[in-house]
């Protein structure tokens, strides 16, 4: 009896020994060896029954327990990443896989419902996976990032800009396709994965201050229509109007975007001018009555794609910008007190533009992870401006001043770029060319032909790797530039090396610092050998003599986080040696307005990022304080500036219901001798979402009398103050309608990685 239950103990410890096997791990990237929170782990048996699962912690850990002995797959799935699947064949004890390195994905991700934000932090740039709530309230592309709150960005609640914190535009790519604001405002949010953010580009990026890259899938059949329109209600000028729709068939797709943005309102403009003379003092004060502003901008764009399995990608696409401004932003209607003397002022101009362009796109995708990518695009910018100036004192004849331009210009732009994994890092190298011709032709006051040749070449190579918990990019890239004016020709060469480093002690904290020495080419109108009149007293004048700039910038980030705060703080320090700013001459009684390469300018920008979410995804606050220090040293002046401000908005939302608030302070820029003060801005807005519909409603400066802006000259010869306001965008209403409708299957798609556009006309304006 004692034998046999010595024997049944010995059964019993045995099977609970074949029941008690664990599988554990930890799951990191394969680059930066940061843990992956959140990773969902999947056992299954030999017929593919799910067994269990379980998530990753915030290390990165997993353990599956009581496992028997057996045959099983496990995988390994998080957004963003490759799959990975494991068999394990006679499993009869525990397992620790130890650290499993996962491989940031190639190519677009099929849907995932993602509950909670998710952000994946690299050397380069942020992965934001949106959730699926943020998604709902939002009508497009912009609409989504105001939703996300995504540190370092800023998005205008008027306009629908977008800009880094720092005030500098941001580069839009569609699966690492360059593309216009309007593109990214037909995007369906549904259809978008995840964002990344690159707030530090590489040199792929050839200068660009900050890259938002949507990454959207695709459909195997069917397609999707989606209409947005966003109408003033006691502003009828004000309308933006978006219409997109993309059809899908095997491996092709058919995708048309067309949008407007239409704006007819009215401003008040207030000029102050001090010239001095070398025998006396004139001031000029300028009061202007309500000034029409109008203009309207279409968009279209056709694009073919046809993907060759993960094999290659082809994209055919067509599109084309026309501007139509009757009545230029600086237009003004006022009156002029001059001493003792009254003058009417009337200033008028009008333009248009048309700019077709094509762009055909190919990429390989070859063994070993190896990737090459051509781009080339074909431009023709077709532009006509004029511009109308009358003085006129009561009882005596006008003096007017009138200006005529059409402007074509031809340009061609190719591009190659080849990466692969070498070693532990990534290693990329590419080109890039642009071939222009530019014939201007100036009647009017003046009667003048401006025909220049320019070309630009740049080349860069660069290398990432990661090494534990730091992370280095080195790169090397120059440019050459050239251009040629009737007998005239210029010829330079721009040098730059960049170094990024980044420091990752913890899954909370984070240190990153870039550096790089960069430069840039003067303008097709500052190179311009032309004068334009301004008023009776100012002439505008290129400057064909201007040289190639140098430009050095670093910047030092530290971020913490948890589930509830996060911040972000960031100090960048950046120099211009040699600028091109302007510079105030007096010569045969006209002061001339042109530029120069100057001495320096100096950039100081600090700025705080805290974002706060008490309440899930319920609620979330972001609050952003900056301060900016400029000082610009010219040739025969020196300029200091400082501008504290502050930018937030929160966000609200329960089951169809959504509530929103922004507010931006003033943010101040100072680049030779001139000082321009943004406008401060805020909004209030709520909305409702039922399925493919949704309807929002927004009131602009709900709590403010006065929208206005400030541009301000400290030139010791021509000084001046321009104050442009208007009442019509105070409290102003605004309806938002939006409605989706999509269709067939979810289907992989390949990323297409440049693109390419020209829409530099070289046109000298004479206005202010």
């Amino acid at each position: 009896m004692k034998k046999f239950i010595y024997l049944f103990c010995l059964l019993v410890m045995q099977a609970m020994t074949i029941a008690a096997h664990k599988i554990s791990g930890r799951l990191v990237d394969n680059n930066e060896s940061s843990a992956l929170i959140g990773a969902s782990i999947a056992l299954k048996d030999q017929f593919g029954t799910l067994i269990m699962g379980a998530t990753t912690d915030e290390k990165g850990n997993f353990v599956i327990s009581d496992v028997k002995d057996g045959n099983y797959t496990l995988i390994l799935s998080y957004i963003g990443y490759e799959k990975q699947t494991l068999s394990l064949v006679n499993l009869n004890n525990h397992l620790p896989l130890g650290e499993i390195k996962m491989k940031a994905t190639s190519t677009v991700l099929e849907e995932v419902k993602v509950t909670g934000q998710a952000i994946i932090h690299k050397t380069d740039r942020q992965m934001i996976m949106p959730t699926e709530s943020q998604k709902k309230y939002a009508n497009n592309g912009i609409d989504l990032l105001q939703r996300m709150q995504i540190t370092g960005l800023t998005v205008h609640p008027l306009n629908k800009t977008v800009s880094t914190t720092f005030g500098e535009n941001v580069q839009f790519r569609i699966n690492g396709v360059e593309v216009s604001k309007e593109e990214i405002q037909s995007i369906r949010p549904a259809d978008i994965i995840r964002i990344e953010y690159h707030d530090n580009p590489s040199l792929r990026y050839a200068g660009a201050a900050g890259v938002l890259d949507y990454i959207v899938k695709r459909k195997e059949h069917g397609g999707y229509v989606s209409i947005n329109i966003e109408q003033g209600v006691n502003r009828l000028g004000y309308g933006n109007y978006n219409l997109s729709g993309k059809y899908y068939y095997n491996r092709s797709s058919f995708s048309i975007a067309a949008s407007m943005e239409r704006r007819d309102l009215e401003w008040n403009r207030e000029n102050t001018e001090t010239f001095i003379y070398s025998n006396h003092t004139l001031i000029n004060k300028e009061i202007g009555s309500p000034t029409p502003i109008e203009y309207s901008r279409l968009n279209l764009s056709a694009t073919y794609n046809y993907t060759n399995d993960k094999k290659s990608l082809l994209s055919i696409t067509f599109r084309n910008k026309r501007n139509d401004t009757p009545h230029g932003f600086g237009d003004r209607n006022s009156k002029l007190y001059q001493e003792d003397k009254e003058y009417h002022i009337v200033d008028r101009s009008d333009e248009t533009s048309n700019i077709p362009s094509i762009d055909f796109y190919y990429q390989m995708n070859l063994k070993n992870n190896q990737h090459l990518y051509f781009d080339l695009v074909g431009t023709y910018l077709n532009s006509d401006y004029s511009r109308i100036y009358s003085m006129t004192e009561a009882g005596n004849t006008p003096i007017e001043i009138f200006s005529k331009t059409e402007g074509k210009k031809y340009s061609l732009i190719g591009e190659a770029i080849y990466e692969r994994p070498l070693g532990k890092g990534k290693f990329s190298s590419g080109l890039k060319h642009t071939q222009s011709y530019m014939n201007n032709q100036y009647d009017g006051n003046i009667n003048n032909q401006v025909t220049m040749n320019t070309a630009e070449t740049y080349i860069f190579t660069e290398y990432q790797r990661n090494i534990g918990k730091w992370g280095y990019t080195l790169g090397i890239g120059g440019t050459r530039t050239y251009y040629k004016q009737k007998d005239a020709s210029q010829e330079k060469y721009i040098f730059r090396p960049t170094l990024s480093l980044s420091y990752k002690p913890s899954d909370r904290i984070f240190l990153k610092y870039n550096a790089y020495l960069s430069g840039y080419a003067p303008s097709l109108s500052d190179l311009s050998d032309v004068e334009q009149g301004m008023d009776t007293y100012q002439v505008r004048r290129g400057n064909p003599h201007l040289k190639n700039v140098t430009y050095f910038s670093n910047r030092l980030t530290a971020g913490w986080n948890t589930r509830l705060v996060s911040m972000e703080l960031s100090a960048r320090y950046s120099y211009d040696h040699k600028p091109i700013m302007e510079e105030t001459l007096y010569e045969n009684g006209k002061f001339i307005r042109t530029t120069n390469n100057q001495k320096g300018l100096h950039r100081l920008n600090i700025q705080t990022n805290i974002k706060l979410q008490p309440w899930k995804e319920y609620l979330s606050i972001s609050l952003q304080p900056f301060f900016n220090r400029y000082i610009s040293q010219g040739n025969t002046y020196t300029h200091t500036h400082s501008n504290w401000g502050f930018q937030g908005n929160a966000f609200a939302m329960y089951k169809n219901w959504m509530l929103i608030f922004q507010m931006n302070t003033s943010y101040h820029y100072l680049q030779g001798e001139t000082i321009q003060k943004g406008e401060s801005i805020h909004m209030l807005g709520a909305g409702y979402n039922k399925g493919r519909w949704s309807i929002q409603a927004f009131v602009i400066n709900p709590f403010t009398n006065d929208y206005h802006q400030e541009v301000v000259n400290l030139s010791q010869l021509a000084s001046n103050r321009q104050y442009a306001y208007t009442d019509v965008l105070n409290r102003l209403f605004m309806v938002n309608l939006s409605f989706n409708f999509g269709f067939g299957k979810q289907q992989k798609d390949s990323k297409k990685r440049i693109n390419n556009s020209d829409n530099d006309t070289g046109i000298l304006s004479g206005s202010k």
